[in-house]
């Protein structure tokens, strides 16, 4: 049954990996894909473990009355705890109430071993049955559901099943005590003529408690049960208290956020006219990440932090592995207003695999190197950080925790704490630095824009409405009150220098900057009519002496393309520039009163005349002034096609290649593409909105082709 459309965009937001499937029928098949709803189950708490654990081992379906007889849960957690699994499509319902039916899309499950518990009696052959009553005292006689009553008999009389085992050798006893805690197969190999007799699990074996399978000992479910006590149950504990105290003052976190989007904005700009050059191994070095923190102001951890965020929403790109430079999807961002531009960079780093002020693996001592930014790697850096925020939102407003006082509810919210120990309190700790760089956190606690985003609550009215007059002073000075527009911060930065930025932005005129408006090809008369425009009162006069000045200079020298040749209206500027000492190196030669010849080409020879304190400006082959816009490298970049639940709803026919293609990117299944009459056996391909690439394994190469052009795909 097609889910609703609200609950079908809850899932997609929760799980956007299948937001590229095409149709309600292949996303149901996804759903009932264990390789894909694993890791969905891991990412959740450990109350969804339980649960999802207890409907495997009543078969995969149950009424919420089982469930409940099934667990122990004093909090009341189980029906919050089915809707948690529900919105992940980890399990269907039907029904409310105790009545309501709970059914998992995965019949096997999920579970190696739910609970930690073996294999029930029933699955266990005739002959291991045998073995198993007669170790534990019984006589066994009959046919295989004769022996299995009996062995059912036994091990219901829980008492006197502990009694056997108290009595075991203490090396047994501490296996078996093991066995029954969770690891319910042990592995023992036996070779030709070793002697296994006295290992203890041989002797667990012959006392009826765990039945052999080759090299593997498996203690049943049943066996497990009576050993633990006859009042266990998995009980659902919900998250663990977070020790915390009152803050002495609360954020909102605007500040901070305004910050952040400001420095992300300056680092593009400096990508975009001085490149950051990357390792020949990859990644930025320490050298050029203390020269970008001194072009930027601000500490090498925040220039981390941005890279890796700025790289992981395509603001940034690597160029042939050589250098990182601004994109094309830059000049969008720098387009948005304040808010959109921090969500971006806040679901970036949301997103992230690995933490970037703690850029290691963390899984092990041996996988606590540093690497260099901006590139993503797996770690468990991104779920503790998911889980940090998740522990944060439960604290009450104004309440902030430590790093280590998280920890315990962090690692109750995800296993990657466990899985990675060694990292995990630094984690933890790097979630709470970054979140403070964003704005999300301050002092260990969420900000009120922080909390606003994670609770999907509107964060745009919590920023400043974007100014768009400016206040011109006599100084020579902008000042913006508030959070510029990015149409002015544009035109601001086009003819006028940014000094700071805080509450009020301050923009410095010079003659250094009028010339660079003038360069890029405005006139004086455009410039001080747009400044008229956008000043909140008259253009000073000052400012107005500086333009005219400025345009009267500009211009008096002009070079144009030859070797290439100096023009001036003025004889004795020709003479002038002739005689310079500071220009030797154009080797200027006088050919005329008004012309002389450069040893040098037009860029250059431009270059070196300003540097000589004029205002040259380069003539076209038509003889026009040729305009000289700023020069800012951006690489092509595609953004993601956007997900709509509507079109996955109304669906696409099943068995098309566009639902193949779909499939096999969500996946990473193989699939077999017919290009121009020839089959193209592929893996790990990617989807944009116009191609699809991927590895060809008849062609031994990458390959790309055109979406629309593709008339036959098929998974194998």
């Amino acid at each position: 049954m097609p889910l609703p459309a609200a609950d079908l965009a809850r899932l997609l937001r929760n799980r956007p990996e299948l937001a590229a499937v095409p149709s309600a029928e292949a996303l149901e098949r996804l759903l009932a894909a264990p390789e894909l709803a694993v890791p969905a189950l891991l990412a959740l708490d450990a109350d969804c473990h339980l649960v999802s654990q207890a409907l495997q081992l009543l078969g995969g379906e149950a009424s919420r009355a089982a469930l409940a007889e099934l667990l122990h849960d004093p909090g009341d957690r189980l029906g919050e705890t089915i809707e948690t699994l529900a919105a992940w499509g980890l399990v269907t319902l039907d029904g409310s109430g105790d009545g309501g039916t709970v059914r998992s899309p995965h019949p096997q499950g999920l579970w190696a071993n739910p609970f930690g518990l073996g294999r029930p009696l029933r699955e266990l052959t005739a002959e291991d049955l045998k073995s198993l009553v007669k170790g534990l005292g019984g006589r066994p006689k009959g046919r295989k559901s004769e022996v299995l009553a009996q062995a059912a008999e036994i091990v219901r009389d829980g008492r006197a099943v502990r009694e056997r085992a108290a009595a075991l050798p203490r090396e047994a006893a501490a296996l078996l005590e093991s066995m029954a805690g969770g690891q319910p197969v042990f592995q023992h190999a036996v070779w030709y003529g070793s002697g296994d007799a006295d290992h203890p699990v041989t002797r667990l074996a012959e006392a009826g408690f765990v039945v052999r399978d080759g090299w593997e000992y498996e203690m049943p479910m049943e066996v497990a049960l009576a050993l633990r006590g006859d009042g266990w149950k998995p009980e659902l504990t919900g998250q663990p208290d977070v020790p915390s105290v009152e803050l002495a003052g609360h954020s909102d976190g605007l500040a901070a956020a305004l910050a952040a989007v400001d420095q992300v904005e300056a680092l593009i700009e400096l990508t975009g006219t001085q490149p950051i050059a990357e390792l020949k191994a990859g990644g930025v070095g320490a050298r050029e990440l203390k020269r970008v923190a001194r072009a930027l102001d601000v500490p090498e951890q925040a220039v981390v932090l941005w890279l890796d965020l700025a790289f992981g929403t395509d603001l940034i790109a690597s160029e042939a592995g050589e250098r990182l430079a601004g994109t094309t999807l830059a000049d969008e961002w720098l387009g948005l207003d304040p808010a959109s531009r921090w969500q971006a960079l806040v679901e970036s780093w949301l997103a992230m695999p690995q933490a970037a002020t703690f850029r290691v693996t963390g899984c092990c001592d041996e996988h606590m190197t540093p690497q260099a930014p901006p590139y993503q790697f797996e770690s468990g850096a991104g779920e503790i950080r998911r889980a940090a925020l998740r522990v944060l939102q439960t604290l009450p407003p104004g309440r902030g925790a430590s790093p280590e006082g998280l920890l315990p509810a962090v690692g109750w919210r995800t296993r990657a704490v466990k899985e990675f120990a060694p990292a995990a309190t630094e984690f933890t700790a790097a979630a709470l630095r970054e979140g403070e760089l964003l704005g999300m956190v301050q002092q260990g606690a969420l900000t009120d824009l922080g909390r606003a985003h994670l609770d999907g609550d509107g964060v745009a009215g919590r920023f400043p409405t974007p100014t768009h007059t400016v206040t011109l002073q006599n100084d020579l000075t902008a000042i913006v009150s508030g959070v510029p527009a990015p149409q002015l911060t544009a035109f601001l930065n086009g003819c006028a220098d940014l000094e700071s930025r805080d509450r009020a932005s301050v923009w410095r005129f010079s003659h250094k900057s009028v010339r660079r408006a003038l360069d890029a090809g405005t006139t004086a008369d455009a410039l001080l009519e747009e400044l008229a425009r956008v000043a909140a009162k008259a253009v000073p006069q000052p400012l107005r002496y500086l333009v005219t000045d400025v345009a009267r200079r500009h211009g008096a020298v002009r070079v144009t393309s030859a070797a290439c040749v100096v023009t001036a209206e003025d004889p004795a500027l020709i003479t002038e520039l002739c005689g310079t000492r500071s220009l030797r190196k154009l080797a200027l030669r006088a050919i005329a009163p008004t012309v002389a010849l450069s040893a040098l080409p037009p860029d250059e020879t431009l270059q070196l005349l300003r540097q000589g304190g004029h205002a040259p400006v380069a003539v076209a082959p038509d003889g026009t002034i040729k305009a000289e816009p700023p020069q800012r490298r951006r690489l092509p970049v595609e953004p993601d096609p956007a997900w709509d639940a509507t079109a996955i709803l109304q669906g696409g026919e099943p068995g098309t290649p566009a639902e193949a293609l779909s499939v096999a990117s969500v996946t990473g299944e193989p699939i077999v593409i017919v290009w121009q009459r020839r089959e193209h056996y592929m893996e790990d391909i990617e989807l944009t909105r116009g191609t699809v690439s991927g590895y060809c394994h008849d062609c031994g190469t990458e390959h790309t082709f055109q979406r629309g052009r593709i008339k036959e795909a098929h998974l194998p």
